[in-house]
């Protein structure tokens, strides 16, 4: 078997797109080795670190989405779910001064 140079996932040798990211696939002469080969984990502290530091993590989701896939999804996952937090914290305040100035 070989491995989508993008998404890191096995593809069958012949195939000409990926079946589970969906992108056209180099020639079967250039595939390049599994993604966890080179520590592309995907740890869950990538996410940590991205939702604590959602600047980190979009810049680390920019550099690894080709070379660590994995790992570039669990700190682009933990900076969006720090924006959506985010929003929805701004949204709660919002309401909450609303709620206060109507009831004065």
């Amino acid at each position: 078997m070989k491995y989508c140079p993008n998404c890191g996932n096995q593809v069958d040798p012949k195939a000409v797109i990926c079946p589970h990211c969906g992108i056209p696939l180099p020639s079967s002469s250039s595939f390049s080795t599994p993604a966890t080969t080179t520590g592309d984990t995907g740890s869950a502290w990538w996410g940590v670190l991205g939702f604590f530091v959602p600047v980190a993590g979009l810049v680390l989701y920019i550099v690894w989405h080709n070379s660590e896939p994995k790992n570039a999804k669990s700190a682009g996952i933990g900076a969006l779910i720090q924006v959506g937090v985010s929003i929805a914290f701004f949204i709660f305040c919002f309401f909450i001064i609303l709620a206060a100035d109507l009831s004065d």
